[in-house]
């Protein structure tokens, strides 16, 4: 649960508009921060994890160079796919 002080003027526009859309002053509220969140979650800029995560992986092997090696394995493979090598 949170609680959120408002002034009396927004107060009042939301239970207007609540109102006039046939929501509760919550229902409404819940409503506009999803929206907000969603559009300042689709603003941000991905985070390193999320722009190599198919890169990522688990393995195990006697190879202690593996993992360059891997990545620049799989590195060169998504660069062939944008362009021929």
């Amino acid at each position: 649960m949170l609680t959120v002080e408002l002034d009396a003027k927004l107060h009042h526009q939301i239970k207007v508009l609540a109102a006039d859309l046939g929501v509760s002053t919550s229902e409404l509220v819940r409503q506009a921060l999803r929206e907000r969140i969603a559009r300042a979650l689709a603003k941000r800029a991905p985070t390193v994890y999320e722009r190599t995560q198919d890169l990522c992986g688990l393995a195990q092997s006697d190879d202690p160079h593996l993992s360059t090696t891997r990545m620049s394995e799989l590195i060169r493979a998504r660069h062939c796919k944008k362009r021929p090598c």
